[in-house]
């Protein structure tokens, strides 16, 4: 089985370097992936306040590198790929933290928090040092990848960001089980993954970064196309439409409205008729809300759709 290590990892979904690894169809990979730090965070004596302040004040700071670029054979812009996420292995160990900026509470809190947990036996462990005492909180994992993307034609957006490429999504159900639909708009699609972690809450609001190990395969589905939400995706469960925009109003309407056209399209539906749906059963949750552009997703359970119905974007 091929495997792609950590340490080729890029910071933008660039159409620009050399590919990594050339995949077939149907071939199943594993992907190495670093944390959201590049591995900068990993002891106590670099998960203090200052040491962490120093990670932004060298120049430019870089977060969230993605393993990558491959290329899948016979993809061509036009086409789109299903990914097709086998495992995912989390490391054993993790952080979480904040920046107190980012929920606008620099009037509470004045450093930045970094702590590392231990992920063991299925959860996430952290013990708590509380004003009333020791707390300790156990978490089941819930793997999932933050970013995943494919490259652009035009533009080299930062792995901070997302758009109909895909990106910084932050959505749980880029998951072990999932088939992830993108856009391919260069040659061999350019496909990038990472910024892995354990669990993580809607809205991004709780969650830890992690390295992780991947096992994944790609499918080319030439003549399919995606609406104008950033991804599709398909779990065992449900159907699940990604919008990006600012305000989250925006991406909630996208989501929405591309959920209206792929029920139409797997269903002989009117948009009428998908409205109607969503109207009974439609799910909006928050994904990405630290960093513009918001992400929001629209949920669909398959239990409510036709009996039989064919996956597929």
């Amino acid at each position: 089985m091929q495997r792609v290590t950590r340490d080729r990892i890029q910071y933008a979904f660039d159409r620009h370097p050399p590919a990594v690894l050339r995949v077939a169809p149907g071939e199943v990979v594993e992907i190495e992936t670093e944390d959201s730090r590049t591995g900068q965070t990993r002891t106590p004596e670099t998960t203090t306040a200052e040491y962490v302040k120093s990670l932004r004040s060298k120049g430019v700071y870089h977060g969230n590198p993605v393993t990558g670029p491959l290329w899948v054979e016979g993809a061509a812009p036009g086409d789109v790929l299903a990914v097709r996420l086998h495992a995912m292995e989390c490391d054993t160990l993790g952080y979480f933290g904040y920046w107190p900026f980012i929920y606008h509470l620099q009037d509470w809190f004045s450093e930045p928090v970094t702590r590392l947990v231990e992920i063991r036996d299925g959860a996430v462990s952290f013990t708590m040092q509380t004003k009333a005492g020791p707390h300790r909180v156990r978490i089941p994992t819930r793997p999932m990848a933050g970013c995943i993307g494919t490259a652009p034609d035009l533009e080299v957006p930062t792995t901070a960001q997302a758009g109909r490429y895909g990106g910084n999504l932050d959505v749980p159900e880029v998951c072990p089980g999932s088939v992830v639909y993108l856009p391919v708009s260069v040659p061999g699609g350019y496909l990038y993954v990472g910024d892995c972690h354990p669990y993580q809450g809607d809205g991004e609001l709780s969650g830890c970064e992690m390295r992780s190990l991947m096992r994944l395969s790609v499918e080319v589905r030439p003549g399919w196309r995606l609406g104008q939400s950033c991804v599709r995706i398909e779990t065992a469960t449900h159907l699940v439409t990604v919008g990006v925009g600012s305000p989250a109003e925006a991406a909630q309407w996208q989501a929405i409205r591309d959920m209206i056209v792929w029920l139409e399209e797997r269903h002989g539906w009117s948009k009428e008729d998908a409205r109607m749906l969503l109207a009974l059963t439609g799910d909006v949750r928050p994904g990405q809300m630290l960093v513009t552009p918001y992400t929001m997703r629209l949920c669909v359970a398959k239990e409510h759709l036709p009996a039989g119905s064919g996956c597929g974007a």
